[in-house]
């Protein structure tokens, strides 16, 4: 299995317009690093903790490729929106019969923006808009619905997180596109 490691966090600044930045939803849920290696999936968050037995709803990432890494978040939708305190209170479940009923009643979504690793093969020295598009292909070739592509918009970045945060999200992330 590899080893798990940090994922890039985000850092605060003002809406913007740019033509070399993609911007998309802040997903207000737990941060999640996800690997699949020869039949075998694991979970991991920011603090590299294992997450795989919290998530059993999660199991079909064994089947991706092996060797592929995604990088997340896990939200708890309700109206369409992600429910923060819900997700944290899922999240905090350490007995495998709760998760289990939880599981099945409210189901995680995991919101993916990134592909690190694909079939054995680091995307990190890739630019973001190839490694998004990797991501892509992935998902719409898996078909999971609880696997989710996280879509955005490039140039209109404040337009886009005014409508955002109007819409009830919590904000706006801007990633370079050609950034590593």
């Amino acid at each position: 299995m590899m080893a798990p490691f940090l994922p890039m966090l985000a850092v605060r600044g003002e809406p913007f317009d740019s033509a070399e930045f993609l911007f998309e939803v802040k997903w207000n849920g737990v941060r999640a690093l996800a690997a699949s290696n020869a039949g075998h999936w694991q979970l991991w968050g920011r603090d590299l903790t294992d997450y795989t037995l919290r998530y059993p709803e999660l199991s079909m990432l064994s089947r991706l490729a092996s060797g592929t890494v995604l990088d997340g978040e896990l939200v708890l939708l309700r109206h369409g929106l992600p429910d923060l305190e819900a997700i944290l209170a899922r999240h905090q479940l350490v007995s495998t019969a709760r998760i289990r009923q939880r599981c099945q009643v409210e189901p995680v979504t995991y919101v993916l923006f990134d592909a690190l690793y694909a079939n054995g093969r680091s995307m990190l020295a890739e630019p973001l808009s190839v490694r998004r598009q990797v991501l892509q292909d992935l998902l719409e070739s898996f078909d999971q619905p609880r696997l989710v592509f996280s879509a955005g918009i490039i140039e209109r970045g404040s337009a886009y997180f005014e409508q955002a945060v109007a819409q009830g999200q919590e904000g706006v992330m801007a990633k370079h596109l050609g950034s590593p």
